[in-house]
């Protein structure tokens, strides 16, 4: 694990519980975002299961993971 994934899965674990429930998923996305934008996360998506479903669902839908193109384009043929 790179030492900014590691971080990301470290600051995650020390705030989350600092969060009401309500907004967890919104605080999750702008730090997702905040890291994406300063340092490399080009392994995030090797440790993803690492995550909690929070932190998670906020990866998967900022770097699109498991998202393909092609699945679009075979529903309209």
């Amino acid at each position: 694990m790179s030492p900014e994934v590691a971080l990301l899965l470290d600051v995650w674990d020390t705030i989350k519980s600092q969060i009401p429930a309500k907004e967890r998923l919104h605080v999750a996305e702008d730090l997702v975002r905040t890291f994406e934008d300063n340092v490399s996360m080009s392994d995030i998506e090797h440790h993803l299961n690492e995550f909690d479903v929070t932190m998670k669902a906020a990866i998967v839908s900022h770097f699109e993971i498991g998202l393909d193109e092609d699945e679009d384009e075979e529903d309209w043929e």
